[in-house]
């Protein structure tokens, strides 16, 4: 066969294989539109609701949390080890504060003033402060949204007698312990996690709301937000439970003053108070309350409104199941 004999017989070849795939293409359907439905994109407007990540406000109710077994000083996953998924990252810097800066977390920055522990312990807190902040966003179901910062300091600079924290929300968030260099820093932990619960009752509520927040619903929700954190101080299982102990302890008088006989045992009764609150008439009308305070008094936010109770009927209602 010649050269060109050779060349006619390979056109003809590809020329056959052209025609056979356009015949073939013939037989094959127009796409219809629900063959490619997973793929049509929808108008935000055409949403539903269930379709929509929920963002947390101040009035979503936290997923219920059953109470789990405490143990005293555990570890509560806390590591240094890096993790694969980390925690959402707040940028910028939070306000300065006196004392030497030592580490910037995800979400806070921290200092450390004389006399308290040292910078290589407060980077040690601030590491656990990081899984105890993550744990109490998902548990009241709101999240930081401002870098905020805190301080390490002596108790001699504490702003009163027997103070171990304070949180300061009006402007920008700070919050502040004071410890000796040789004391607990478990305990630590747990009252820097207090006060970084008062800063998300300002990220929850506002910053107006959480002004004028009664001192009764205030400290109690932050103890409640602390959670399983506050509750390994005394090992008890549930605030219920804690609350039940103190009752029976001889703590049944008004909420609105125990704070003057112990206020240690009150912060974990308002816990309790506030538990059942949410417990029994649910988060709704709490956040209502919350969002509505009419002052720092004990006991004086407008209960009769929103519950149809006054705060002593409440009161007692609760203390008649710690019996």
């Amino acid at each position: 066969m010649s050269p060109i004999q050779r060349a006619m017989t390979a056109l003809a070849s590809v020329v056959g294989l052209l025609t056979l795939f356009v015949l073939l293409g013939a037989g094959v359907p127009e796409p219809s539109p629900s063959m490619y439905s997973a793929a049509v994109i929808v108008a935000p407007q055409q949403l539903t609701p269930s379709a929509v990540a929920v963002v947390p406000t101040a009035t979503a109710t936290p997923i219920p949390l059953h109470p789990t077994a405490t143990l005293a000083r555990r570890d509560f996953n806390e590591t240094t080890a890096v993790k694969v998924a980390p925690t959402s990252f707040l940028p910028g810097r939070g306000p300065a504060l006196p004392g030497e800066f030592v580490y910037a977390s995800r979400r806070a920055d921290f200092y450390v003033g004389r006399g308290t522990f040292s910078p290589e312990q407060v980077i040690q807190l601030a590491l656990k402060s990081e899984h105890a902040l993550s744990y109490m966003q998902r548990r009241f179901a709101v999240t930081l949204n401002e870098r905020i910062s805190a301080g390490v300091y002596h108790t001699s600079l504490a702003p009163g007698r027997g103070t171990r924290g304070i949180a300061y929300t009006y402007g920008h968030t700070n919050v502040r312990i004071y410890y000796r260099a040789n004391e607990d820093m478990h305990n630590a932990l747990v009252i820097l996690a207090h006060e970084f619960a008062h800063a998300l009752q300002a990220e929850a509520y506002g910053k107006d709301a959480q002004s004028r927040s009664d001192l009764v619903l205030l400290e109690g929700l932050a103890s409640w937000i602390a959670g399983e954190y506050w509750l390994s101080l005394s090992g008890a299982m549930s605030f219920q439970e804690l609350a039940q102990k103190h009752y029976r302890a001889g703590y049944t008088s008004s909420l609105a003053t125990m704070d003057r006989r112990n206020q240690n045992v009150a912060y974990d009764m308002w816990a309790g108070f506030v538990d059942y609150l949410t417990r029994t008439y649910g988060w709704d009308k709490f956040n209502t309350l919350y969002a509505n305070g009419r002052g720092r008094a004990a006991g004086s936010a407008n209960y009769v409104e929103i519950y149809g109770k006054s705060f002593q009927e409440l009161q007692n209602e609760w203390y008649a199941t710690l019996r």
